[in-house]
């Protein structure tokens, strides 16, 4: 009778040590990928928020040569080719500002790439020089904005 309690002891105490060895196994592997999908959450923000202001520049780039070429001449092939760069250029800024609100739970992080996006396309409402360089620095500032909110969400 003692080597038949003995004994059970001995298996309920194996079991015991499986099962708590389980345990801790279990948790170290779901803090692991709880670490690693962080981690790649963090890689996909940081890569769709830099592309985006990438995509923004460019187009607030191919803003100005609208700008320049209608003061030379109102319909001239150059004109035409400016304008058609500067809506390819919004269509890729587009597409970026998609990808920001696919990575992201931040409401007011997509309202300020909205916002950057905007202010880039109002440049195209410029008269004079004066009036295109105050868009060009409100579309700096709003891009500024984005990448300043962008920058604390990925340090959160």
């Amino acid at each position: 009778m003692g080597g038949a309690l003995a004994s059970l002891v001995a298996v309920a105490g194996t079991l015991l040590g499986s099962f708590a060895t389980f345990l801790f196994q279990r948790r170290t592997a779901d803090r692991a990928e709880a670490f690693m999908w962080r981690r790649l959450t963090r890689e996909e923000r940081l890569t769709a928020y830099s592309g985006f202001a990438e995509a923004v520049v460019a187009y607030r780039r191919a803003q100005y040569d609208p700008f320049h070429q209608r003061l030379e001449a109102q319909d001239s092939p150059a004109l035409v080719s400016a304008k058609a760069e500067s809506y390819h250029r919004r269509m890729i800024a587009q597409q970026a500002l998609f990808r920001v609100q696919l990575v992201t739970e931040d409401p007011g992080l997509v309202q300020l790439a909205e916002g950057a996006l905007e202010a880039t396309r109002l440049m195209a409402e410029a008269t004079d020089t004066p009036s295109l360089e105050n868009s060009v620095d409100r579309a700096k500032q709003a891009l500024s904005d984005f990448v300043l909110r962008a920058g604390q969400h990925l340090r959160t």
